[in-house]
C-alpha cells in the first residue's frame, strides 16, 4: 500500500470570491457528503467536495512556467500530499485515507479558462492532468498537516 504525507491544507473562506484564493490551515475537518468545513464550496457539490493534488503539481508548474505558486492553495486545491501516491493513475472510486478522513476519487480535475487566466497560464490544455483529482468525502474526520495519506484496499 502506497503511503504519503499531508504537506498542506487550504480553505477558500466564505465571502471571498477572489479566484482560486485559499487560506492555509494547520488542520481541517472533512465532512461526509459535504467537503471541507468552512470552505465556500462546502455542501454545494456532490462529486467536487475536495481537490487533492501532490507536490508534483507545484514542481511541474514551476518547471514549465518559471515561477512558483504558494503552497498550499496556490492551485486552488484543498489538500497537498507528498508524491509517494501517483494521483495520475488512481482509478475512479479509489479511496484515499487522509488523516482521520476517507476520500473517494470522483474525477480528474478539469482546468478551465478561468483557472488558466488566474495562474497566468497560456492554454487550458497545458494543465490537463496536472491539477489533481476531485474527491468526495466518504468518511468524516480531522486532517492535519503531517498526517499520513494512504490508499485503501
Amino acid at each position: 500500500m502506497a503511503a504519503a504525507k499531508v504537506l498542506g491544507l487550504a480553505v477558500g473562506p466564505e465571502g471571498n470570491d477572489t479566484p482560486l484564493y485559499r487560506e492555509a490551515r494547520d488542520s481541517v475537518m472533512l465532512v461526509e457528503g459535504k467537503g471541507v468545513e468552512g470552505d465556500k464550496k462546502f455542501g454545494k457539490h456532490l462529486g467536487r467536495q475536495v481537490n487533492l493534488v501532490t507536490r508534483h503539481s507545484y514542481d511541474w508548474f514551476e518547471r514549465n512556467f518559471g515561477r512558483s505558486r504558494e503552497l498550499p492553495g496556490g492551485l486552488g486545491e484543498n489538500i497537498v500530499i507528498s508524491p509517494e501516491i501517483d494521483l495520475g493513475w488512481l482509478d475512479l472510486g479509489q479511496r484515499v485515507r487522509v488523516g482521520e478522513a476517507v476520500l473517494e476519487v470522483v474525477t480528474p480535475r478539469m482546468p478551465c479558462a478561468h483557472f488558466t487566466e488566474t495562474v497566468e497560464g497560456v492554454k487550458v490544455s497545458h494543465f490537463v492532468g496536472h491539477v489533481g483529482l476531485m474527491c468526495a468525502v466518504v468518511k468524516s474526520g480531522k486532517v492535519r498537516v503531517g498526517d499520513p495519506a494512504a490508499l485503501e484496499d
